[in-house]
């Protein structure tokens, strides 16, 4: 291990507090949030609105929220559970592309559609171009390893291309 503070910091007492559910996960003893979301039906067509979209997540939160307690609990295995055709994983993809309709990921909001190549400041089209990425070991023990990633941007000094 290159830095063994790296494994010490998931007993570190701040992290206990502020990261339980993802201490859990790394040592095994919960199951990630992704794979529990991919275990609730979310009831939506791709052709409903945005709005309808945000409803249903709403709700699929509400039952995801109670899957989680059950699995934790020891009530239901994940390995038991049959994935549906439609599940609020699914639902947060079709969100996320219809964000990307109309993009306000970062601070200039600039309502570009990156579906169709439309580039706003950042320069990022649907698909972002990575110069970079790599484990990062120079945080705070509470957050190592974190994954970086850089763009395009960041090799330019932050000055689009």
């Amino acid at each position: 291990m290159v830095r063994p503070d790296a494994a010490s910091a998931l007993e570190d007492p701040k992290v206990l507090s502020a990261l339980p559910r993802y201490v859990d996960v790394v040592k095994n003893r919960r199951i990630a949030k992704f794979l529990i979301s991919r275990m609730v039906p979310a009831d939506y067509s791709d052709d409903s609105s945005t709005e309808e979209l945000w409803t249903v997540h709403e709700r699929a939160l509400v039952e995801e929220a109670e899957l989680e307690e059950s699995l934790d609990r020891g009530k239901v295995k994940i390995g038991d559970l049959k994935p549906p055709q439609r599940s609020l994983l699914h639902l947060k993809h079709l969100l996320g592309r219809r964000i990307l309709e109309s993009c306000v990921l970062c601070e200039r909001r600039c309502m570009k559609n990156r579906l169709r190549g439309e580039l706003g400041y950042c320069r990022v089209g649907e698909e972002m171009k990575v110069s970079s990425y790599f484990e990062h070991m120079g945080e705070e023990p509470e957050v190592v390893p974190s994954f970086t990633v850089y763009g395009p941007r960041h090799m330019l000094g932050g000055r689009p291309s």
